[in-house]
């Protein structure tokens, strides 16, 4: 494989290296020959132009394109240019899929291009796809979907359409065909063809975790934790609805963890009513926070994804990095892709959105770099690149102080996060004897009842420890309470996994059991009478209680169905203790 790129002011230009004799000879000597524009301004109309003249030397090319919000030549990040890149494969073969798609058609057109892709008749395993598409205009993750399902185990990665303004033109091309509203697809086939594509976002959790509680769209995100998505923003970071909104928001993306993926989502636009569009799908209950962006953290990890590249031993990198990191760094800019030039030849550009994954993992990201390396054959034994050198930054006093202040309220945030936990949870629990109280089990039977689980198999146990005023008059209450304990232990360890205990009051124990019939709540409160019975308590000895069992009952209250647990518990009482009755 041998990738070539070059930095155009015109795509006139490009007349002058379609003459060039080595360029023709690398083509013609190549099995595939990719050539992609990289493009700051771009008459559409002339694209079926350029498209005839680039056929006309290179007949077999794969020609495709998409508009830019800025252009990286060579680890070098440029503007208002047009960048060139061919892409000469000795053995790969590929294939060129490309549909027009409208909102709300996302999901059909996805199925058209798997399709596509799937009845092509060659032999050659699929090693990648690149994927473009008009993210501005469609919901990503519809696109995506048939990729996920169908296309499992094959690396998918690429890019949305951008342009230098937030509501500038934007398209992609593919052949002599431009599509405002659309999808296009190289698929690459090879038995030598190797693959590698690797990510790297570096933002950093700021605020508390929110909840998604409604969405107007999948892409329309309306309310966290049930008030409008902007306010969150203009409460924490003071971002007004004005001309500026979308720049300050760049740095300040939305981060949530979906599978094993974090995936960074940022706000392009505030509407009238609060809500915020984003780039790319959220789902309703999904936890977000806002992030922050360390120019060092984020040099860094760019470093550590280049030495991963530089292991790979590529023969020519594209990269896709977003736009927000482009606004972000300013001056820094050129510190985090400075590197790839020192693997091997690279190129790429400025995205409204990023490709990425394979399977269920893939997914359309933001605040995002994606580096794609590939190679033909084994790993050369006489590799010109070396790896990256790694990149200090430089902070002014400002940037710093205000990483140090991020780290701080990141920290602070964490910190807080913990002790509602911890105070959730001692709501949630017994103080002596560790179990869920009264309050948790009373939340937990409702939520029982209304779900399924009551008209299937769903059962209580509630049991008394029997003579306990005895134990406490004779042994003392510090005895009493190392009863409970014990047996509240007991109790734990036995239904573990299959159910929920919890201190009913005194000395009242309840065990909620999930799919089990009321014949199986019975074997269980037999085990646990007898190991009660059969423990040593100490100075009280051997203890035993007595147990009421009973099911539920489909569209029964809550309250019909203790009064049957405590009348049978009330008839182990009476009927001499020690003993489970059923009612």
């Amino acid at each position: 494989m041998l990738q070539l790129s070059y930095n155009l002011g015109s795509l006139q230009e490009i007349d002058s290296y379609l003459h060039d004799t080595e360029l023709q000879n690398h083509a013609a000597r190549s099995r595939s020959t990719l050539v992609q524009f990289f493009a700051s301004h771009v008459d559409s109309n002339a694209i079926p132009a350029l498209y005839q003249r680039i056929i006309e030397y290179i007949p077999e090319a794969i020609v495709t394109g998409i508009t830019t919000a800025g252009e990286i030549h060579e680890g070098e990040s440029i503007m208002e240019r047009t960048v060139v890149v061919f892409s000469f494969f000795e053995t790969a073969e590929l294939q060129l899929v490309s549909y027009h798609g409208q909102s709300e058609a996302e999901r059909e057109l996805g199925r058209r291009m798997v399709d596509t892709i799937l009845s092509e008749p060659v032999a050659a395993p699929i090693k990648g796809i690149q994927l473009y598409a008009t993210t501005q205009r469609m919901n990503a993750a519809g696109l995506l979907e048939d990729m996920q399902s169908r296309l499992e185990g094959v690396p998918v990665f690429g890019a949305g359409a951008s342009s230098y303004h937030n509501h500038g033109e934007t398209w992609i091309f593919a052949g002599d065909q431009v599509y405002e509203e659309g999808a296009a697809a190289v698929v690459f086939r090879g038995a030598e063809l190797e693959i590698e594509v690797y990510p790297c976002l570096g933002w950093e959790p700021l605020s508390r975790a929110m909840t998604i509680t409604e969405i107007e769209s999948p892409t329309l995100l309306k309310t966290l934790d049930g008030i409008p998505a902007a306010s969150v923003y203009e409460k924490y970071l003071g971002i007004q609805n004005d001309d500026n909104f979308f720049k300050n928001m760049l740095e300040f993306p939305l981060m949530l963890k979906r599978g094993t993926s974090t995936l960074a989502r940022v706000p392009l636009i505030r509407r009238a009513n609060g809500s915020l569009q984003l780039v790319a799908d959220v789902h309703v209950g999904e936890q977000v926070r806002i992030t922050y962006g360390s120019p060092k953290h984020i040099i860094e990890a760019a470093y550590d994804m280049q030495k991963k590249l530089a292991d790979f031993r590529p023969q020519g990198i594209l990269i896709y990095s977003c736009y927000c990191r482009q606004v972000y760094l300013q001056e820094g800019l050129n510190l985090e892709t400075q590197g790839f030039r020192q693997i091997a030849p690279s190129a790429g550009f400025y995205t409204y959105g990023e490709f990425y994954g394979e399977g269920g993992e893939l997914a359309l990201h933001n605040a995002t770099m994606v580096a794609v390396g590939m190679r033909e054959g084994g790993l050369a034994e006489q590799f010109s690149g070396q790896e990256p050198n790694q990149v200090h930054l430089s902070e002014s006093k400002p940037m710093e102080m205000t990483a140090r202040l991020a780290r701080f309220v990141g920290v602070v945030v964490e910190e807080l996060e913990q002790a509602n936990r911890d105070l959730q949870e001692l709501m949630q629990a017994d103080s002596l004897t560790g179990i869920y109280n009264r309050r948790k089990m009373d939340e937990l039977l409702g939520e029982a009842m209304s779900s399924d689980e009551a008209n299937d198999s769903l059962s209580i146990v509630l049991l008394d420890i029997d003579w306990f005023k005895r134990i406490n008059d004779t042994y003392g209450h510090l005895c009493g309470d190392e009863v409970l304990k014990r047996t509240a232990a007991i109790l734990r360890e036995d239904v573990c996994g299959t159910g929920d205990v919890g201190r009913w009051g005194g000395e009242e124990f309840l065990l909620l059991l999930r799919n089990k019939k009321a014949d199986e709540a019975v074997t269980i409160a037999e085990r646990i009478r007898v190991t009660l019975e059969q423990t040593d308590f100490g100075a009280p000895g051997s203890v035993t209680a007595s147990f009421g069992v009973t099911a539920a009952r489909p569209g029964e209250e809550i309250r019909q169905l203790f009064k049957r647990a405590d009348d049978a518990l009330y008839s182990a009482k009476h009927g001499g203790r020690n003993r489970v009755v059923l009612f």
